[in-house]
């Protein structure tokens, strides 16, 4: 919003500004229920107190859709409604998480070749001991750290993979070793004719066998790429939890009355899930209406009064995650992003089931781990890969998630993500494996179990769509992920 100072007649004559006219703040109808902790989201929509009027009318939607089952995984659920008294906390993992004035946008190449180099060798020595211990052949293969030595017998190595943009048929691997003086590490293109089957993308760190008998490609004989994090912990959830999971956008692309949101809030009115897991962009910057300047609250505003509804909907049993987006206009416009920032400290004094994090990040709910990052980074993938494999397309991708230990382990990223690389040094890898990963996409809405670890894509809100996943407790300390029901639908 543009705001006028008015420094007096003159000023406003000479500029040929024009003040702008008082307005009144919106009330949020919350009636007595919501009051009373059971909340029941009333009927309301942004319009012209807080947005130009626009000649665009609210989206319509087919509604035989609505409560259609998109998806199922698991125990089937006969009802979602809440029946026990069952309290949870979510915490922050123990793993590190970007700090809400973290400094960005302040590294310098060379420290940054170093971060990537650092990351390569980290990754490619644990590549390479997993693949030793998994190997079943009694052939002890020597490792050569110059990824251009020449070799006319099999050998491995290791390094970061490039897929040069002007040949898509051409795939480099970068190693990890740099000469004195060097601007960057030798890299030698790769040969995949002997292989039946690979799935590489551009900043996939992996290990190879294959020779290089005159120095100008390595002749791959075999690729491994998969050195998952240890499995965390079991967790210790004493009776069933529910968990509702959404991801933004929140609005329709001609609108900002956020009615898929409202409506989502009534379904979290009725059922009253133990958690309830947002994840941004709540102002998608994108947006038309935030494009062309048509809303009149700033955008800080306007995302803290939809928080206001949003918490004063809700029962105070029901805790409240909202995982930040770097594509709010709002927000800071950097992976890995800081927490939101919220200025009303009354509603951060008044609601303490309000939990405010930052991307990535990996919650605690009583020990169940779930990984969560609002960057789709299944779509990033899926647009680098090269690959000669059949079958289940959407798994391979979130494999790569998983096999990378990253929450995103492309490089160089896409062009609409500011990656801080040192931020995602630190920030962006995974010590233990979460026992859910939440991966929100454009993609469609997908949920499958990969080396006992669940991942979900909830698809869109704008869509209507959600997430809803049932936890059962433990039985005997043994952990399973037959332990969670997952639906995706239509709300």
């Amino acid at each position: 919003m543009l705001t006028v100072i008015s420094f007096g007649p003159s000023i406003l004559d000479e500029y040929a500004l024009v003040p702008i006219p008082p307005r009144t703040s919106p009330e949020v109808e919350i009636d007595a229920d919501a009051r009373a902790g059971k909340a029941r989201v009333a009927e309301y929509a942004f319009t012209s107190a807080s947005c130009v009027e626009s000649s665009s009318a609210p989206s319509h939607r087919n509604v035989t859709d609505k409560g259609k089952i998109l998806l199922s995984i698991g125990e089937t659920v006969a009802s979602w409604k809440r029946t026990s008294d069952y309290d949870v906390q979510v915490t922050k993992s123990d793993e590190p998480h970007v700090p809400s004035d973290a400094r960005y946008m302040y590294e310098i190449l060379s420290k940054q070749g170093h971060l990537l180099t650092f990351v390569c060798q980290s990754l490619g020595g644990r590549l390479l001991k997993t693949w030793s211990t998994a190997a079943t052949g009694n052939t002890e293969l020597r490792y050569v750290k110059n990824v251009r030595s020449v070799n006319q017998t099999n050998f491995r190595t290791f390094g970061r993979v490039n897929l040069k943009k002007e040949s898509a048929s051409t795939v480099t691997l970068e190693g990890s070793a740099r000469g004195k003086g060097a601007s960057a590490a030798d890299a030698i293109e790769l040969d995949f004719r002997d292989l039946k089957r690979y799935s590489v993308f551009s900043g996939q760190i992996v290990a190879v066998e294959a020779v290089n008998p005159i120095g100008d490609a390595l002749y791959v004989k075999e690729i491994f790429a998969k050195s998952y994090a240890p499995l965390a912990s079991t967790p210790r959830i004493e009776s069933r939890v529910d968990i509702l999971i959404a991801a933004g956008p929140f609005t329709a692309s001609n609108n900002v009355h956020y009615q898929p949101l409202w409506d989502l809030m009534e379904k979290v009115a009725s059922d009253e899930p133990q958690v309830l897991i947002l994840i941004g962009p709540f102002l998608e910057y994108t947006h038309p209406e935030i494009q062309d300047n048509l809303v009149t609250d700033t955008h800080q505003e306007l995302f803290e009064k939809i928080l206001t509804r949003i918490v004063e909907s809700t029962r105070k049993s029901t805790q409240i995650v909202l995982v930040a987006s770097n594509r709010d206009a709002h927000h800071e416009p950097i992976f890995p992003t800081p927490r939101y920032g919220v200025f009303n400290r009354k509603l951060l004094q008044n609601y303490s089931n309000l939990k405010l994090m930052p991307d990535p990040c990996t919650l605690d709910v009583a020990g169940l781990k779930i990984g969560i990052t609002s960057v789709d980074v299944i779509k990033h993938i899926g647009k680098e890969e090269i690959s000669n494999v059949s079958g289940d397309r959407l798994s391979r991708l979130a494999d790569h998630v998983l096999a990378q230990t990253c929450f995103y382990p492309v490089y160089p990223p896409s062009e609409d993500l500011n990656v801080d690389t040192e931020l995602w040094e630190k920030y962006a890898f995974f010590d233990q494996q979460p026992h859910l990963l939440i991966l929100p996409s454009d993609m469609r809405c997908y949920c499958k179990v990969i080396n006992e670890c669940m991942i979900l894509n909830p698809e869109r809100a704008h869509k209507h769509a959600y997430a809803r996943l049932r936890v059962k407790p433990t039985l005997g300390g043994k952990w399973s992920s037959n332990n969670i029901s997952c639906e995706i639908a239509r709300v």
